[in-house]
């Protein structure tokens, strides 16, 4: 079983690049937004989650996301909320939601002694898991719901 990277994107830099700072601020509404999760239905939250625009179609995937799990991470870190692979996809998904196919997929797979089922959610464009939670879920859980997420500027 492949582990989420610690550091990695949650690691601020000692420099910030101006394209990552103007990423971050993008990313970090879709983080608020994120945290409707804990009172409102899935579906309207993802249906509410885009960056939109075309800027972000030129940015490497890879830039998206760890703008993206950084502005979750901050966004609890700082206001307070919930940061788990449910935000933290909901925000990815948002990022990435211009490009098309991008899916919400919730899944359940075997737990440990405490818990015998663990719960686990994560993001795949064009039917591929992306990002550190995508990779833990390969082979792990099993996908039992999918949203998609539509392309566009998101509502609210």
């Amino acid at each position: 079983m492949r582990r989420v990277p610690v550091g990695g994107p949650l690691a601020i830099p000692a420099r910030f690049n101006p394209v990552d700072l103007a990423l971050f601020a993008r990313a970090l509404p879709l983080a608020r937004r994120a945290q409707r999760v804990q009172s409102q239905g899935l579906r309207e939250v993802v249906a509410s989650m885009s960056a939109g625009g075309p800027v972000l179609r030129h940015h490497p995937k890879r830039r998206l996301l760890e703008a993206a799990v950084r502005a979750n991470h901050r966004w609890c870190h700082w206001f307070g909320g919930i940061d788990t692979c449910l935000t933290r996809s909901l925000v990815i998904g948002g990022m990435l939601a211009h490009r098309g196919g991008v899916v919400l997929s919730i899944g359940f797979g075997p737990g440990d002694d405490d818990s015998p089922l663990n719960g686990h959610a994560w993001i795949t464009v064009a039917g591929r898991p992306v990002g550190g939670d995508g990779e833990l879920a390969e082979g792990t859980y099993r996908q039992v719901l999918a949203i998609p997420f539509r392309g566009g500027k998101g509502a609210r």
